[in-house]
């Protein structure tokens, strides 16, 4: 009987050691396991503006932070198609539902892909009529809410955080108001979003991170050069620790070119936007 009892005993013992021992295995597992960084959207998202890929936001913070990326941008792609693939595309719902912060760059091309044509969406605005952007922002609301609750409905527990647009025209004062207006259209459905849906995101303002910066805008004056990208990366990584960001140094030398050829920008901007563009819109009209 002693023995048998001692028999028991030692693979108590056993089994209660073993269950500590595979215990303590899977916490020291969990506490290694990187973090799951999605990064989903458009060229921006996707690193365009740079030649390295590691010059990319996406890179900067998921190095700067030990994150394991996975980076599902895509050039060219508008909010229906992020919609889409929220909804239908099966690589980017499981990479989705595996994420544990997920960053979002989508709007820009709702703009530059609007059927009524960028040119004409921008020559309008340049003259103050706004009426034909209208519609685009509303159809980015649309699609920017079903973004938002498809990701939410894969991901309830997840990090989300939703970066603003950057104005990013030449510093012609006509031409910044122009697209001003327009991207300030989309950055307020994200705001108005985040005020009906509170909590359900992180606000990465980089459009005022961007405002009165130069050099950070690529030379197609679309992408994010790779200042733009450092800047980019350091709004993100001061949202996700719930701190001011750390913005890198400002192109001081850009910016005193900038303010020295002020008046002479100025002069431009009224002899292009207030005498030659208004004639040959005029004449334009009587075509189109």
């Amino acid at each position: 009987m002693k023995k048998i009892l001692a028999g028991i005993l030692c693979a108590a013992i056993l089994l209660f050691t073993c269950s500590v021992l595979s215990s303590a295995e899977a916490s020291q597992a969990q506490q290694t396991a990187p973090t799951k960084f999605l990064v989903l959207g458009d060229s921006i998202a996707a690193g365009s503006g740079v030649k390295d890929k590691n010059d990319s936001y996406a890179w900067i913070v998921a190095r700067e932070k030990g994150y394991e990326l996975t980076n599902l941008g895509a050039g060219g792609d508008i909010s229906a198609d992020l919609r889409r693939k929220v909804a239908e595309d099966e690589k980017t719902r499981q990479a989705i539902i595996g994420a544990d912060i997920i960053a979002v760059s989508i709007g820009g091309n709702d703009l530059l892909h609007a059927e009524e044509g960028v040119t004409r969406l921008v020559i309008e605005g340049l003259l103050g009529d706004y009426s034909r952007i209208e519609p685009v922002i509303s159809e980015f609301r649309e699609n920017f809410a079903a973004v938002i609750d498809g990701i939410r409905a894969l991901n309830p527990k997840a990090t989300l955080i939703v970066q603003t647009l950057y104005n990013p025209a030449f510093p012609l004062p006509s031409l910044r108001r122009a697209y001003g207006m327009a991207i300030g259209g989309i950055n307020e459905g994200i705001h108005a979003y985040l005020k009906e849906h509170k909590g359900t995101f992180l606000l990465a303002d980089v459009y005022t991170a961007f405002e009165s910066r130069y050099g950070v805008v690529y030379i197609d004056m679309t992408h994010p050069s790779a200042d733009g990208h450092a800047v980019i990366a350091a709004v993100l990584l001061g949202t996700i620790d719930g701190v001011p960001a750390q913005l890198p140094p400002a192109n001081g030398i850009l910016a005193l070119l900038a303010k020295g050829f002020g008046p002479a920008l100025w002069l431009l901007d009224r002899a292009l936007i207030g005498v030659v563009l208004r004639a040959v819109w005029a004449v334009v009209g009587l075509f189109v």
